[in-house]
């Protein structure tokens, strides 16, 4: 019953956002009584932790499961598809409840967010470079600082000039920058090749 309540409560509140669904809403969709939720969970914010922890898990089993056996820029191509993908269909207004109601949940999952990008795009540029795609005087420390902060500044930009540029127009600058300060001529054409003629 338990994955079910945060299956339930997942969608409900992908769709509506944290703030619009009640305990009583997530209940009602399951036909169960508020003392069987109290079972599970002690309160909603635990319930919301418990739905961004199982978010962060499908998240990261996609991942691993298309990155398998993958050479670093096709995986970095993916990864990038894939944030552009999330970009379009993001659900906001759940992101803008939990960081302004439920603080805690939401610096919770910021962190481990960053380490997980961090932690991911190192390994990522430790395998181009050995692979011959990146460039080998990398500062990988600093590379990857630069990624993660620029990264979290893209996707703010997106949601703060929605109206002046499209999200498509800023992930393709972003892609660009980053591409180009990493890639080695190799790379570059590689990415090119496999990226730009080939986006979907």
């Amino acid at each position: 019953m338990k994955e079910e309540i945060i299956q339930i409560a997942g969608k409900l509140f992908h769709k509506s956002g944290v703030r619009n669904i009640s305990i009583e809403d997530v209940c009602s969709e399951l036909h169960i009584s508020k003392k069987t939720f109290y079972t599970h969970f002690q309160q909603k914010e635990d319930l919301i932790d418990a739905v961004m922890d199982d978010t962060r898990k499908m998240h990261m089993d996609k991942f691993e499961k298309n990155l398998n056996n993958k050479k670093a820029i096709d995986a970095l191509i993916f990864i990038v598809r894939e944030l552009k993908k999330n970009a379009e269909c993001e659900p906001h207004q759940l992101w803008f409840d939990i960081q302004k109601y439920y603080p805690k949940v939401f610096v919770k999952y910021e962190k481990l967010k960053q380490e997980i990008i961090k932690q991911g795009f190192e390994g990522n540029l430790f395998q181009g470079i050995e692979e011959g795609h990146y460039r080998k005087n990398l500062d990988i420390e600093l590379v990857s600082l630069f990624h993660s902060v620029q990264m979290k500044s893209t996707f703010e930009m997106m949601n703060e000039n929605q109206k002046k540029y499209t999200k498509k127009r800023m992930m393709d600058f972003y892609i660009d920058l980053i591409i180009h300060l990493i890639a080695n001529e190799d790379g570059l054409l590689y990415f090119e090749q496999h990226y730009f003629n080939d986006d979907k």
